[in-house]
């Protein structure tokens, strides 16, 4: 359950950031985002890539729906959790 919170906070960052900066290029999100995890203090590898692929798929569903509410994105956000999980178990 842990690493499916830590990734809702990484999305999370990655909406509200997109919703203040809505010109932000991906590199600026990713960095925040990074930096997010450096504050969290996260020292297990396999949640910082489950963060890094949450903040990936976040970035996709708020440049596909730009107009739809943080949580409206978080909420298709959360039903793409399973198969972000499955993708990091296959590599």
């Amino acid at each position: 359950m842990e690493i499916q919170i830590k990734m809702v906070s990484a999305a999370s960052e990655v909406f509200n950031y997109k919703k203040k900066n809505p010109i932000a290029i991906h590199e600026e999100i990713f960095q925040h985002v990074s930096d997010h995890i450096k504050e969290q203090r996260i020292r297990d590898g396999h949640i910082k890539l489950a963060m890094i692929a949450a903040a990936g798929k976040a970035f996709e569903i708020a440049n596909k729906n730009p107009d739809l509410s943080e949580k409206e994105q978080l909420k298709q956000f959360v039903d793409h959790i399973p198969e972000i999980l499955a993708s990091i178990e296959e590599d």
